[in-house]
């Protein structure tokens, strides 16, 4: 009689985590490619990675970690997201006309293992990332209504909020700043033109703005 084992039996998708490779106008840490598979991974990616993902071929080189679904049994790898280099998720393929990086590739997962440093994650951290995609849009807007308000002393952040109308609706904007000193300039500022990531969980949540730049 065969041993049932829970985890292989019900497992059909495998998820890792690994650090982007460096492209050749940077510097391969060591141990993150095998020296000796470099030029035959380059050769392989160049030949079946499709040239064109129209959406997001400009934020390939952007993307520091990726995380991969791979079929368990057969290896293939089927989803992918790419974080930048403070976790952000800025990337998820296959997604509307783009085909992928690594999904369109004849790498598997255990060349995965073989060619980079993998660790694995659980499913309910790809799928997040994998959703949170959907919640974010580039946003631009002026704003002359606003509130300064800040989340500690002298070492905290200022952030703002104002009201806008969204879609339709009327909603509370809550606007984070990615450089500190944008957060200065606000103070002598009576209009200001920003442009960041829009984070919406819903019509009963805050809109969010991240990473928000101020243009002078």
């Amino acid at each position: 009689m065969s041993k049932f084992n829970v985890n292989q039996d019900f497992m059909t998708t495998t998820y890792i985590q690994f650090d982007a490779p460096k492209n050749d106008k940077q510097t391969v840490k060591e141990g993150l490619i095998k020296s000796s598979l470099k030029k035959a991974l380059k050769g392989i990616l160049t030949t079946f990675i499709p040239k064109v993902n129209p959406d997001f071929d400009e934020k390939i080189d952007e993307v520091k970690y990726w995380l991969v679904e791979c079929d368990y049994e057969s290896g293939i790898p089927e989803r992918e997201i790419g974080l930048d280099k403070e976790g952000r998720v800025i990337l998820k393929m296959p997604y509307k006309d783009n085909y992928g990086y690594w999904t369109d590739n004849n790498l598997l997962l255990n060349d995965f293992k073989e060619h980079f440093v993998v660790s694995e994650i659980s499913k309910d951290s790809f799928e997040q990332s994998w959703d949170l995609f959907d919640k974010l849009s580039n946003f631009e807007i002026e704003i002359a209504n606003f509130k300064i308000l800040s989340n500690g002393a002298d070492s905290g952040h200022i952030y703002l909020t104002t009201e806008i109308s969204y879609k339709g609706q009327h909603r509370k904007l809550v606007i984070y700043f990615g450089d500190k000193s944008d957060e200065q300039k606000v103070k002598t500022k009576d209009i200001l033109k920003l442009s960041g990531r829009l984070f919406d969980e819903g019509i009963q949540q805050s809109l969010s703005l991240l990473d928000t730049k101020l243009f002078d």
